[in-house]
């Protein structure tokens, strides 16, 4: 176990799996709760499993996390709880397409934010690993389909979501700043300041009458998204960030679109293509690509 948690690729394949779990979480979710209630929920969840299981140490860690209280704040409140918040906003108003296209220059945007915050240096070889696995991405959403991507239009949902994208970018580049503890108890207080604007949120959505509680059903999508994509997830991210690099770790979120698509195949019965091996292979080589030229790492 210890070589696998030593192990970036091992740590940051698993949050990208739990993360494309997420997706097909949100998808069963339609008409089973509000989006809103679904994210206020998952958060306070997860923040009650870590109170009760690290409390101890995050009253002992307290004088170090005050001192950095800004810095904690907007790891959560703006780099975790803002990229989901910009993303269902994003959501109302452009297509699957769109979103998957946006969300696949995260690592690009991570790329720039480390040169200009740290001076970090970008290789050549990265450059073409983030062409292949962009374009791999493209592939995908677009099906492979000269005539789908030819057809594109972008409104102010794809303006949203590139917000989203900055969140989530600028949240991978603090990471490489972060405090000197393990990824769970840091989560722990990154998790204060999500749930407070969820639940903000949740007091929003339920002003304006769109609120729907869960169900047995919703309960159990809840339980899930609290304890994978929001908790485990986040601690393998961490992780992975630490042994690799906020570059590096950047390339493996575009992962993320294909592993959803092959947990669609496989849970919600959709089909198979060859645009989708075309798509993991193009996303795999752009992360071989820059594993194997670590400058800018």
């Amino acid at each position: 176990m210890t070589r696998l948690w030593n192990s970036p690729h091992f740590t940051l394949t698993m949050a990208m799996w739990m993360w494309a779990g997420h997706t097909i979480a949100a998808r069963l979710s339609v008409g089973e709760m509000s989006p809103m209630v679904m994210m206020g929920f998952r958060w306070m969840a997860c923040l009650a499993i870590l109170v009760i299981i690290l409390r101890k140490q995050m009253v002992v860690e307290w004088p170090r996390v005050r001192a950095r209280l800004g810095w904690v704040a907007a790891m959560g409140g703006l780099g975790m709880a803002g990229f989901t918040f910009f993303f269902i906003l994003a959501a109302q108003y452009t297509t699957a397409i769109n979103l998957g296209i946006t969300q696949s220059s995260v690592p690009m945007i991570v790329m720039l934010m480390s040169l200009a915050a740290f001076g970090t240096r970008i290789g050549m070889v990265q450059l073409v690993g983030l062409f292949l696995s962009f374009v791999g991405v493209i592939v995908l959403v677009t099906t492979g389909s000269l005539e789908v991507l030819a057809s594109l239009t972008f409104n102010r949902g794809d303006l949203l979501m590139l917000v989203a994208c900055v969140c989530y970018a600028g949240y991978t580049v603090g990471l490489s700043r972060r405090m000197d503890m393990p990824p769970a108890l840091m989560l722990a207080f990154f998790a204060v300041p999500a749930t407070l604007v969820f639940i903000f949120c949740m007091g929003v959505e339920y002003w304006r009458g769109d609120m729907v509680l869960p169900g047995i059903k919703g309960m159990f999508i809840v339980a899930y998204c609290a304890i994978f994509p929001s908790m485990l997830a986040q601690i393998f991210f961490m992780r992975g960030v630490e042994l690799a690099g906020a570059n590096r770790s950047g390339f493996y979120l575009n992962l993320i679109p294909v592993f959803s698509a092959m947990m669609g195949v496989i849970f919600l019965a959709e089909s198979l293509y060859l645009y989708h091996a075309a798509s993991l292979a193009m996303v795999l080589g752009g992360i071989y690509l820059a594993e194997k030229h670590k400058v800018g790492a």
